[in-house]
């Protein structure tokens, strides 16, 4: 129980802390972010923990608070600047000790079962024993199998910037599997305990490790078919608004040409009506030129051509559900984004907008506002919208901000969690909010 027993601990606990963080934000929230600089204040506090373990073991001849500290250590550093109120915080604390627990029970039968098929049975035996002579080689497999899961995580989603979030039928097929791996262990020790079925063990064994290795993949394969889907049918409807945004751009430029090509004409016989002193036909022929170019002149100017094509590609379905529509400000320089991350911010925004309105009584006040400011330091988007549901705005921003009122959640609800992804990836900051009857989303871009 000296230095080495120390940084032992400290190792072990940061390896579980840094696979456990990885699946959580590959699979249940992108905002949890595993770095260095976390798993270094989590590394110092279960040095600091682990000494004060063997203190109180030495002084008091007991030690009960290493591993309930270190998960609860894990869960605050992991979640540490996601905001929530206080019951998601709670939740969202569970939650994450349970995946740390679960992730390291995994890992240490794996290394179980495959140092009892090697014949390393003494090390087996072992697993999970806090006393000196504890296996060397089995203590470093444990590591290194945390180690591993969290690297292969980090290259199929953190590194592939692919967060596939778990529903809830990926919550039941792990739960199952977990059910089944604590079923098949309670098996496998009575076997271990009775002679006369001994005889069956290394093939149960060989069996429990196949299933610890091929559950996982085979949930990940169905997360991945999932998700593949889910992000084709997404930018679809993406690339869809921006064919749209493109198409009313490329009519009123040819509308424009057009006009500009008559202009020479219009000019020639406007001269012949006033030296022939047919004033009145002239006021007229005047009257008419100015609704042409009324109707030529844009009824949406934000600043950024991409974002005025969206918004006037949809004013057609606005007016028909008898929405009321303005934008105020405009966007100095533009957005400088790919147009199909506008299409994935404004588009989504706007037909969730859409959709509140038109769940609105006939008689009601219908409308969404774009607002754009600028102050020294920031340029503020607001789109607002009257509604009359009553979303929990904490819970859309939070569980990877998946939130849905429709009755098939298993297609609907990553439109929130689209915006604000594309949101952050160009430094800036989401919030929502709902007071009365209107919902407002401001963009906060720096």
């Amino acid at each position: 129980m000296g230095a080495g027993s120390v940084i032992k601990d400290g190792v072990e606990y940061t390896a579980m802390a840094f696979a456990c963080g990885i699946f959580l934000h590959g699979f249940f929230d992108d905002r949890i972010k595993v770095t260095w600089k976390r798993l270094g204040i989590i590394f110092c506090s279960i040095v600091i923990l682990s000494l004060l373990d063997i203190l109180m073991q030495i002084k008091l001849g007991w030690n009960l608070i290493l591993i309930p500290a270190f998960f609860l250590c894990t869960a605050v550093v992991l979640q540490w600047d996601i905001k929530s109120d206080l019951a998601g915080f709670i939740k969202s604390l569970v939650f994450t000790i349970g995946t740390d627990i679960a992730i390291s029970v995994y890992s240490l039968e794996l290394v179980m079962l495959g140092a009892s098929l090697a014949g390393v049975s003494d090390a087996a035996a072992k697993a999970g024993m806090r006393e000196t002579g504890e296996s060397i080689g089995f203590y470093l497999a444990y590591v290194g199998v945390l180690i591993l899961i969290g690297a292969v995580l980090y290259f199929l989603t953190v590194r592939r910037g692919a967060a596939m979030l778990f529903r809830g039928s990926d919550i039941i097929l792990t739960i199952a599997m977990g059910t089944i791996i604590l079923l098949s262990l309670g098996l496998y020790m009575y076997i271990e305990n009775n002679e006369m079925v001994k005889l069956y063990r290394t093939g149960l064994e060989a069996m429990l490790l196949l299933l610890l290795l091929v559950m996982p993949v085979m949930i990940y394969k169905n997360r991945q078919s999932a998700y593949f889907i889910e992000m084709s049918a997404h930018n679809e409807s993406y690339l869809e608004a921006e064919l749209a945004a493109s198409r009313q751009y490329r009519e009123s430029q040819e509308e424009t040409r057009a006009f500009r090509h008559d202009m020479r004409n219009n000019l020639n016989l406007l001269a012949g009506l006033m030296q022939e002193k047919k004033y009145e036909e002239a006021e007229q022929y005047i009257s008419d030129l100015n609704g042409e170019l009324e109707a030529l002149s844009p009824r949406i100017v934000t600043g950024d051509d991409m974002l005025d094509s969206l918004i006037s590609s949809k004013l057609g379905e606005v007016e028909r559900q008898g929405i009321e529509l303005t934008v105020n400000g405009v966007i100095d320089g533009g957005l400088n984004w790919k147009p199909i991350d506008i299409c994935a911010v404004f588009a989504n925004a706007l037909d969730n907008a859409m959709r509140a309105c038109a769940s609105m009584p006939e008689d009601s006040q219908k409308y969404i506002r774009i607002t754009f400011r600028k102050t020294e330091l920031q340029r503020v988007i607001t789109i607002a919208n009257s509604t009359t549901e009553q979303p929990d705005c904490a819970k859309l921003l939070s569980g990877g901000g998946r939130y849905t009122t429709k009755s098939d959640k298993s297609r609907h609800g990553f439109g929130l969690h689209n915006i604000r992804r594309t949101v952050e990836k160009y430094g800036g900051m989401l919030k929502v909010s709902c007071e009365g009857n209107e919902f407002r989303l401001t963009i906060v871009l720096t």
